[in-house]
């Protein structure tokens, strides 16, 4: 349904009547303890410690914009609604000038029912440390960019066509629109099952290396009435999508609803998801090696080290997944609170150093306060914005008026009971100490490249030599050569290397040879030779040698794009490490 204006006209008035005449000031803000075998998660440490260090002292508003003079909001105020935010980097042509990325925040501005979605996104092009006003946007989940160069996101609720298919919205932008206006179109999804109406299309879109786009997709059947999670295929672009597996069914009052689905580092499929029917929403996890055909029995997604007897179950909603270009695999959710958890090695086995990033507590209960919703991306190869919601956004009464039992407006809440989004910035521990900015060396003047890996095209903007350092792993964001590559940088003076970080083409075998030099002349051996690796993150291997000059071959594969030629080779990041105090000899 669709919230008219004299609907909320109705509610206003109705909420005022609620409001206490004077706002009380938070009493205690401890977590409610769940109960044993429960996690209940520590707060982010205000120093910099483990894998995430908080980048930001204190987290800062996204919306309302501007910055609301009162804490508590007015009964009008209260009206203006935002909730659910999702978070993406996309990569856009500069309007005239060099190609830039936009860090776009979206959110719902509408009542939590199966209703007409009304959202708005706000725009960020300095890496998410501040946002400009907010605008009506379509989306509602986070878009990716395609292989071909569309910025693709589904809407949010599929509509049941008939007993094995349904409708679900279709939203594309091109890069050289800079992402600003988008098309929307009808894909029809194909299931076996006898489908009941209800379900959503939750979190990211994926796309395999053959160019498959894979969506996750809770859904109901006749057979049980619950939800399951399930992974959709479209092999033409998103036009059809096809059910190409379950990742996890009902059984015994339980069901699987919200899924994050990434492809972790070693290319396998994992899923993190909700599961509903218990006394909390816990969350599960399930692993793919077939492109998400078949999936590992779903297991308790656990947390160790937070119980004196054993791993906790962990709580929670709405998990998102984000492999980092750095190969770290982060995991954010939610419910209560909101809290980020990382796998250093990418494959999400195991999680480490789970930490709260934001709360909201009003000292009555752990879920009032902030929903739970959470979204993450990356603004670098070592650093992520998390995005969160200060209030669960409220229901819908039988009776047509608010239920704001999530986040009432009783004045005791730490941050206010504002309807508000909010982010963090985080920087992820690099594995290893001397990072050389390699870009920031460019500016100055301190490096230059001599390369042969100049292929570019007025569709591929971030297609460019210095792209193999710009921090992102996107597959069209690295240097191209349409064959053999040779990429040599010439730094200011010799360095004791340490540590190399390597991408190549992503999602593809690949290979290449580094070298380095004192003279840019005399190269010697390689110092490291990869054969037949598939990247979909960087790789860090120990480099160690002394020089000036480092050299990188690229290897020509087979089964490139079209519009590259039947040869190429890609160098999508480097990163280099050397001794802080090194100056060579």
């Amino acid at each position: 349904m669709l919230m008219h204006t004299t609907v909320v006209t109705a509610l206003s008035a109705a909420l005022s009547a609620v409001l206490p005449a004077t706002v009380t000031q938070p009493a205690g803000h401890a977590p409610a303890q769940p109960g044993p075998g429960y996690c209940v998660l520590p707060d982010q440490p205000a120093t910099s410690e483990g894998y995430l260090i908080a980048s930001a002292s204190s987290p800062d508003l996204v919306h309302p914009f501007p910055r609301p003079p009162a804490r508590e909001p007015t009964a009008s105020e209260r009206l203006e609604f935002a909730g659910f935010p999702n978070v993406s980097v996309l990569g856009a042509s500069g309007r005239g000038g060099p190609p830039e990325r936009k860090v776009v925040v979206t959110y719902t501005t509408n009542v939590d029912e199966v209703v007409t979605l009304t959202n708005a996104a706000v725009v960020s092009d300095d890496g998410g440390a501040t946002f400009g006003p907010p605008s009506r946007t379509p989306l509602r989940e986070s878009p990716i960019e395609l292989h071909d160069g569309r910025f693709f996101a589904t809407e949010y609720y599929p509509a049941r066509t008939g007993p094995h298919t349904a409708a679900l919205g279709i939203l594309t932008s091109s890069s050289l629109d800079a992402g600003e206006s988008w098309l929307r179109s009808e894909a029809t999804l194909t299931t076996p099952g006898d489908l009941l109406p209800g379900g959503a299309a939750h979190g990211a879109p994926i796309q395999l290396a053959d160019g498959t786009i894979l969506i996750s997709v809770y859904a109901r059947y006749s057979g049980t009435g619950a939800y399951q999670a399930e992974v959709y295929s479209s092999q033409d672009g998103g036009t059809t999508f096809t059910r190409r597996g379950v990742i996890a069914t009902p059984s015994e009052g339980f069901g699987y609803t919200e899924a994050a689905v990434a492809q972790a580092v070693d290319g396998s499929l994992l899923a993190v998801l909700r599961h509903d029917g218990g006394k909390y929403s816990t969350l599960h996890q399930s692993r793919s090696a077939d492109g998400g055909r078949t999936w590992s029995p779903a297991r308790e997604l656990r947390f160790s080290g937070l119980s004196p007897d054993a791993d906790c179950v962990v709580r929670g909603v709405a998990p998102r997944l984000l492999l980092t270009p750095a190969g770290v695999l982060v995991l954010s959710a939610g419910r209560p609170d909101n809290w980020l958890a990382v796998s250093p090695d990418g494959l999400g086995e195991t999680w480490l150093e789970p930490r709260v990033t934001y709360h909201n507590r009003d000292g009555v209960w752990d879920t009032h306060g902030s929903s739970g919703y959470t979204g993450v991306a990356a603004v670098g190869p070592h650093r992520l914005i998390q995005v969160f919601d200060n209030c669960k956004l409220p229901g819908v009464r039988p009776d047509g008026l608010l239920n704001e039992t999530a986040c009432p407006a009783h004045g005791r809440f730490e941050h206010g009971g504002w309807y508000a989004i909010k982010r963090r910035l985080f920087t992820v521990a690099p594995p290893g100490a001397g990072l050389l900015d390699l870009g920031a060396m460019r500016r100055r003047g301190d490096l230059t490249l001599d390369t042969t890996m100049r292929w570019t095209s007025r569709y591929r903007p971030w297609t460019r030599p210095a792209a193999a350092f710009d921090g992102s792993t996107a597959y069209w964001s690295g240097a191209v050569a349409a064959g053999r590559g040779r990429y040599v940088l010439r730094l200011d003076r010799p360095y004791s290397f340490t540590r190399i970080g390597l991408s190549l083409r992503p999602g593809h075998p690949a290979g290449a040879r580094v070298y380095s030099s004192r003279d840019g002349r005399s190269w010697g051996e390689p110092a490291l030779t990869v054969t037949g690796r598939t990247d979909y993150a960087m790789r860090y291997s120990e480099l160690r040698r002394t020089g000036r000059h480092v050299k990188i071959v690229t290897t020509p594969t087979s089964g490139c794009d079209p519009e590259i030629g039947r040869a190429c080779s890609m160098l999508n990041e480097i990163e280099l490490y050397a001794e802080r105090s090194s100056r060579g000899s």
